[in-house]
């Protein structure tokens, strides 16, 4: 501003809104926002389809877990038909058989003279191997389907496992048993009586444990069983290596049971697994002790 209070030549005036937005630019943001929003709706369709094509695939791989278990545990009732079928077999046939051949030699030694010296030395060769051999049918046939899982139940099979396991090792077990017998249904009793193998046969080969105590327990309509040794303990790791079949196949059994299996390790401490099992009732006929 000079002296006589105008405004200078100089001074810049004030656009208006009408000349900063003409009709141009007004038609191009519109065009614009149409593209934009067009572009969206093309996204978003392309988003509904992913989605879609996921849960498709997310149902196709459900179904198809769900054959594999199915399979898995169709496998695994005929592995232990097969298993039962052969343990009869190997306790009745080879049994008998070699039973047989111990009172032939038997019989023919009480007849030979007492001068017969060499022979009777044979003969006793004979029947000491005999005895062995008898005895390895027996324990062969036990370890593939005890005798006592169907005559007895579970609490005996799991002490011939245990009587077994310590003539092999240096491994001491207790068990215990609340109440001292338990009446499982067969599926039950097998199925615990193979976790409990697997168990076992992991704590020899991988856990250093020198003392394990198997838990057996049946209250209010539900089965536990509780496999606790003192060894080096089982790491994240190992729990989720997917070489681990036998870890895999004890997970599949507790699930064919209706159960679930829980492995738990602390590091010097020793590993836990813990298999719990719900009882369905059952009818008076089949009523579980």
């Amino acid at each position: 501003m000079d002296d006589s209070g105008t405004i200078g030549r100089h001074a810049v005036q004030p656009e208006t809104a009408a000349s900063s937005y003409g009709p141009e630019t007004h038609e191009v943001l519109e065009q614009r926002v149409r593209q934009r929003t067009a572009r969206l709706s093309e996204l978003n369709e392309l988003l509904k389809r992913e989605i879609t094509e996921r849960r498709n695939i997310e149902a196709a791989l459900q179904d198809s877990h769900e054959r594999l278990r199915h399979l898995s545990i169709h496998l695994q009732k005929i592995r232990e038909e097969e298993r039962t079928t052969l343990s009869r077999e190997l306790h009745d046939e080879f049994g008998q058989a070699l039973t047989g051949m111990k009172l032939d030699v038997s019989w023919i030694k009480r007849r030979l003279p007492e001068n017969e010296g060499v022979i009777l030395e044979r003969l006793n060769s004979v029947l000491a191997a005999l005895d062995r051999t008898i005895i390895t049918v027996q324990q062969m046939s036990a370890r593939l389907r005890p005798v006592a899982l169907d005559d007895f139940g579970l609490r005996d099979a799991v002490e011939l496992a245990v009587r077994d396991l310590t003539k092999r090792t240096n491994i001491l077990c207790r068990i215990i048993s609340e109440p001292y017998k338990i009446g499982l249904n067969d599926t039950i009793s097998t199925g615990a009586f193979r976790i409990l193998q697997e168990s076992l046969t992991n704590v020899v080969r991988h856990s250093r444990a020198q003392d394990v105590t198997i838990s057996l327990k049946k209250k209010k309509g539900i089965f536990t069983m509780e496999i606790s040794d003192n060894g080096k303990g089982i790491t994240k790791k190992e729990l989720v290596d997917p070489r681990s079949i036998g870890l895999t196949g004890m997970h599949e059994r507790a699930h064919a049971m209706g159960g679930t299996l829980t492995i738990m390790g602390v590091r010097g401490k020793g590993t836990t697994v813990t298999l719990t099992v719900p009882l369905r009732p059952v009818s008076a006929s089949h009523k579980e002790g």
